[in-house]
C-alpha cells in the first residue's frame, strides 16, 4: 500500500507523541509492542498523565463500555486488513469513574515485510457534542409531547415562503383531514383552500401583518372534511432570529365554534332580555294605573295590585327555569293559576293537549287575563261555592292563512249560586281580555256573562312551526 507520508516524519512523531489540538489526539498503535504513541492530549483524554502511564491497546480496550468493544475491535480489525479509514462511537470510563464518549477514526494501516506495522488515527472527544445532542433531541421531544398533548392546533410556517414546517396532531381532529398529507403538500394554498373563500382575506392579511412583526389574532371559518363548517380562532406570532428578522411565523390554532354559538346566544338572550324588560315595565304600569282607577281605598288597591304583581311573578319563574330553547306551555300557564288560586280540582274539567308552547311576548298578558279569570271566578263566580262548575278547553289548530292558533274556550257554571247580572260591565279583567289582547296579541276574543256565568273565548297566534 502506498503511504501518503513517512513514518519517521516528525511532523507526526515527535519523541513518541503526535502534535494534537485539545480534545482531538493523533494516535499510532505499534500493533507488535501494543503501545499506542499520542500527544498529551491523549492522556488527558484518556484520564492520565503522561509521567502515570505508558498506554497500550490492552490497557486502553478494558476501560471502554463493555457493549462498545465488539465494534471497537471490528474497527482494528478492518484496519489490520487495510480497509480504509473508519470510525465508531465508544463509551470510555476514566481513573474517577467519569464517562466520556469518544469518536475514533482509523486512518490508514502501515506495515512492511518485517514489520506487522502500524496504525495511525484521531481520537475526539465528544462527550460535550453528546451532551448539546442529548439536550436538543430531549428538548425536541419534549415540545413534541407538548404539541401532541395540545388540545389546540400547533403550527410553524417558514416566514419567506409560508411553506408549513411542524404541525401538530390537532389538526386531524379539529380539521377532520390528516395531519401527514398537510405535511406531504405544505404550501399556503393547502390549507387556504379549506378555509371558507369569504373569510380568506382577513387570513393573509393577517399573515402579512405577522411578516411585519406584529402579533395577531384573526377568526375564520373552515370546512372540515367531513364537510361541517367550525369557527377557527388563530393567534400569530412572529419567530427572530439572533438579528431580529422573522423567520418564522407560529401560530395557535383553536376550535372557537361553541364560544362563537355561546356569544351569539348571549346577544339573543340580552336583546329578548331587554325586550321583556320595556314589556315588563309597561304591564307594571298599565296594571298599577289600571289598579288604581278600580280601588276606592289604598288597602284595597295593595291586595288587588299585590295579585297582579304576583301573576306576572310566576310567568317570570317560569320563564327563568327554562332550558336553552324551551318554551312555556299553555297548560303549565293554566295549572300555575289554578293552584295560585287554590282551586278545588273536583269543580275544574280540563279538556287540552298538552305541550303547546307559547311565544315569551305573549306570556305576561296572557297570564294575566288568565289571572283575572281566575280571580273573577274564585271571588264572584263558579268557584266562589262548592255547587260551581269551572271547564277549560284549549286546541291548536290552523287558520285560513296557515297560521297555527290557540283557541281557548273558558266556561262557568254557578249552579246554586246567583250568578253576576248578565250585562254586567266588568272591570280590569274584560277590558284586558276585549281590548288589551287583540291589540298586543293579535288575539280574537269574546267575554259574555250568561246567566249561569261567564263565557270566555280567546284565539291567540302562536309561532309558526
Amino acid at each position: 500500500m502506498s503511504m501518503p507520508f513517512d513514518t519517521n516524519d516528525q511532523d507526526w512523531e515527535a519523541g513518541g507523541r503526535i502534535a494534537a489540538p485539545a480534545h482531538l489526539a493523533g494516535w499510532v498503535w505499534h500493533v507488535a509492542s501494543d503501545a499506542i504513541s499520542w500527544a498529551d492530549s491523549g492522556f488527558d483524554i484518556g484520564g492520565y498523565r503522561p509521567s502515570v502511564i505508558a498506554p497500550d491497546m490492552h490497557s486502553f480496550l478494558s476501560q471502554v463500555h463493555e457493549h462498545d468493544r465488539e465494534q471497537l475491535h471490528a474497527l482494528l480489525s478492518l484496519a489490520g486488513e487495510e480497509h480504509g479509514d473508519s470510525t465508531c462511537h465508544i463509551r470510555y470510563w476514566l481513573p474517577d469513574g467519569q464517562q466520556r464518549n469518544l469518536l475514533l477514526k482509523t486512518l490508514f494501516h502501515l506495515r512492511d515485510a518485517s514489520d506487522p506495522g502500524k496504525v495511525a488515527g484521531t481520537l475526539h472527544d465528544v462527550t460535550g457534542n453528546v451532551d448539546i445532542e442529548r439536550a436538543l433531541h430531549e428538548s425536541m421531544a419534549r415540545f413534541a409531547q407538548f404539541g401532541d398533548a395540545a388540545s389546540d392546533v400547533l403550527w410553524i410556517r417558514n416566514a419567506g415562503t409560508l411553506r408549513l414546517e411542524y404541525l401538530s396532531q390537532a389538526f386531524d381532529r379539529l380539521y377532520g383531514r390528516e395531519r401527514g398529507r398537510m405535511l406531504a403538500h405544505p404550501s399556503l394554498e393547502s390549507w387556504t383552500n379549506m378555509i371558507l373563500r369569504e373569510d380568506r382575506h382577513r387570513v393573509h392579511d393577517a399573515l402579512e401583518r405577522v411578516r411585519a412583526g406584529e402579533r395577531v389574532v384573526v377568526e375564520y371559518r373552515i370546512r372540515r372534511g367531513d364537510g361541517a363548517i367550525r369557527w377557527m380562532r388563530n393567534t400569530k406570532f412572529p419567530l427572530l432570529d439572533c438579528a431580529g428578522r422573522v423567520v418564522r411565523i407560529g401560530g395557535i390554532g383553536h376550535d372557537a365554534t361553541e364560544e362563537k354559538e355561546a356569544s351569539e346566544r348571549a346577544k339573543v338572550l340580552m336583546a329578548e332580555l331587554q325586550h321583556r324588560t320595556r314589556n315588563l315595565m309597561a304591564v307594571v304600569r298599565a296594571v298599577a294605573e289600571r289598579t288604581l282607577d278600580e280601588c276606592a281605598t289604598l288597602a284595597e288597591f295593595r291586595d288587588s295590585y299585590r295579585n297582579r304583581i304576583t301573576a306576572i311573578a310566576r310567568v317570570h319563574t317560569l320563564l327563568s327555569s327554562l332550558d336553552d330553547g324551551g318554551v312555556v306551555t299553555f297548560d303549565q300557564l293554566l295549572l300555575e293559576e289554578l293552584q295560585a288560586h287554590g282551586a278545588d280540582r273536583t269543580q275544574v274539567q280540563l279538556d287540552g293537549p298538552s305541550g303547546i308552547g307559547l311565544e315569551s311576548t305573549t306570556l305576561q298578558t296572557l297570564a294575566l287575563a288568565l289571572h283575572e279569570l281566575m280571580t273573577n271566578a274564585t271571588k264572584y263566580g263558579a268557584l266562589s261555592a262548592g255547587s260551581g262548575r269551572l271547564a277549560v278547553r284549549w286546541r291548536r289548530y290552523r287558520s285560513d292563512n296557515g297560521t297555527p292558533v290557540l283557541k281557548v274556550e273558558w266556561s262557568e257554571t254557578c249552579g246554586d249560586m246567583v250568578p253576576p247580572e248578565p250585562g254586567r260591565k266588568g272591570g280590569y279583567g274584560r277590558e284586558l281580555i276585549e281590548r288589551a289582547l287583540p291589540y298586543q296579541l293579535k288575539a280574537r276574543t269574546s267575554y259574555q256573562l250568561n246567566a249561569h256565568g261567564v263565557e270566555c273565548v280567546i284565539e291567540v297566534p302562536l309561532r309558526s312551526c
